[in-house]
């Protein structure tokens, strides 16, 4: 069984492909209000959508996606859910990455070649993931230690920009809004290995 076998076995269901700046936009339907990225990712399981700019209703994935660059209102609105001092959340959002491309609109649940596969996966599947991983590229997994913008910075776009596979453990947010679950962990899969 080859590498893409082996990794789609693993992923199950609860995964979607996302491409950045699709053609063929116009095909996929537009959520009716704003939300979360990490929501949309989780709703594109199950209805593949086109989201842009105007339809993030999260300042961290306007971030991510480079809409929105004040680090120090996103640093205060952190620290003041979190308790945690400004000076180390500058810190922790000079190390999550914003995507590399500028982006028009961003599909969730792609029937076209996507750039990122993201999934929730039980962490004995993790385990499974890193070791084929090692196997095949003799690489392992970027894991982030982050408790914020999982989904969006720590997950898609560090995927997006290093072409490595990356994992988070979530933040508060993903697992109130996007649906991930208490023994879940979010992967990022970057399609030129699905390729190999």
């Amino acid at each position: 069984m080859n590498f893409l076998n082996q990794i789609q076995n693993l992923l199950g269901e609860e995964q979607t492909g996302i491409k950045i700046n699709s053609l063929q936009s116009s095909n996929y339907y537009s959520p009716k209000k704003p939300m979360r990225f990490c929501e949309a990712v989780a709703d594109s399981f199950h209805t593949p959508m086109v989201i842009c700019k105007e339809d993030i209703d999260c300042i961290g994935a306007q971030r991510s996606f480079g809409f929105y660059r004040n680090d120090k209102k996103i640093a205060a609105q952190i620290s003041e859910e979190s308790n945690i001092s400004i000076r180390f959340i500058l810190n922790a959002l000079n190390e999550i990455p914003v995507i590399n491309n500028p982006v028009k609109n961003i599909i969730l649940g792609s029937s076209e070649k996507p750039d990122v596969i993201i999934a929730f996966l039980k962490p004995d599947k993790i385990t499974q993931l890193s070791l084929l991983y090692a196997a095949y590229f003799e690489e392992k997994p970027l894991i982030t230690p982050y408790f914020s913008m999982s989904v969006c910075g720590n997950v898609f776009v560090q995927t997006y920009n290093t072409n490595k596979i990356c994992i988070s453990f979530g933040c508060p947010e993903s697992r109130k809004f996007g649906g991930v679950l208490e023994d879940e962990v979010i992967v990022g899969i970057p399609n030129s290995l699905l390729n190999y």
